[in-house]
């Protein structure tokens, strides 16, 4: 095969713990990714705080049947695609040794790809058809550690008493997507560089962008106050319309001292949905169904002729130091 990624670096193993914990800290590992891209410095220090110290999280009865059923997943997985093994093992990426994950299942298939494989027992409940974005990006950083081609994603929902159901478990496969790789493989080298630079509470910013934070966070703090204030304003505000005869149809109109209020009330109709079906249903039913084929229609044209779309969004995060 043409351009196949390397495979990468076998480390520990996670039957010997103390090395498997050891190396995991020395890195970014696929459980942490998807944390580490979406969240802020908080965030990352809760990250660091757990390799440096240990986690807190033991496990619960939840993660603990996932373990169990883990084998088992993967004994099927095998089954329908030979090749693919239990995997126990720590890798890291050949282009970068701190970029590690330790795969559920690792192997290459008779067409000679290097496929990973990532199994989860899901809680009573689970509804998904979908990959959730955590495990997206938790396969991604695998195939980044292990070069692997593709991953395969497979899951089992449990029965509301915590076991296993008769229930098969479904398997999709995740292709190498090279955009989010480089977006995940950029936050992970800003994790690891803020590491290496002794984790400091704030970054070096000029001083006019300082500024500007810190006036940000001024003016947040002055906007909560603000806004706790008018909506204790209000409630008095609409008790007094609430025990004015005729006002909650009709609106009221004062004025006070300093301020004044105007209260309105419009009055509309709209499709009673109830009624209609109740009164002529042949033709409630012949409209609903216009608009489930006009949402049919509109997933298939979204499908055929859709464009890339780009949002953002500027969040305000305060700093550790200004907390205390």
């Amino acid at each position: 095969m043409t351009n196949t990624p390397m495979p990468g670096i076998r480390l520990a193993a996670s039957d010997d713990p103390e090395a498997w914990h050891d190396d995991r800290a020395g890195g970014v590992t696929a459980s942490e990714i998807h944390a580490i891209a979406s969240g802020g410095r908080a965030t990352w220090r809760r990250i660091l705080a757990d390799k440096l110290n240990g986690s807190t999280f033991t496990g619960n009865a939840h993660t603990r049947r996932g373990h169990e059923r883990e084998e088992w997943l993967l004994e099927l997985a095998a089954q329908q695609y030979p090749g693919i093994e239990s995997n126990r093992h720590l890798y890291a990426s050949i282009d970068n040794l701190r970029h590690r994950a330790t795969p559920d299942g690792l192997g290459v298939l008779s067409n000679g790809q290097l496929v990973g494989a990532e199994v989860k027992s899901h809680a009573y409940g689970w509804t998904r058809t979908d990959v959730p974005a955590e495990h997206f990006d938790q396969c991604q950083w695998g195939m980044v550690a292990t070069g692997a081609e593709r991953w395969l994603y497979g899951w089992e929902t449990m029965g509301e008493d915590g076991f296993a159901t008769l229930e098969d478990p479904v398997f999709l496969w995740i292709e190498r997507d090279e955009k989010r790789i480089a977006q995940l493989v950029k936050a992970a080298d800003a994790f690891l560089a803020w590491r290496d630079a002794g984790a400091p509470e704030a970054d070096d910013l000029p001083d006019d962008l300082d500024d500007a934070l810190a006036n940000w966070a001024d003016a947040r703090d002055r906007k909560a106050t603000a806004e706790a204030d008018e909506k204790n304003a209000a409630k008095v505000v609409r008790a007094f319309i609430a025990a004015t005869p005729g006002a909650a149809d009709d609106g009221i109109k004062r004025t006070g001292t300093r301020a004044g209020f105007s209260y309105t009330v419009a009055h509309g109709t709209e499709l009673d949905e109830a009624k209609w079906q109740a009164a002529e249903p042949e033709s409630y039913g012949a409209w609903l169904d216009l608009a489930k084929r006009a949402e049919a229609a509109a997933a298939v044209a979204l499908a055929l002729y859709s464009k890339p779309t780009k949002s953002s969004r500027l969040s305000f995060e305060k700093s550790k130091a200004a907390a205390a």
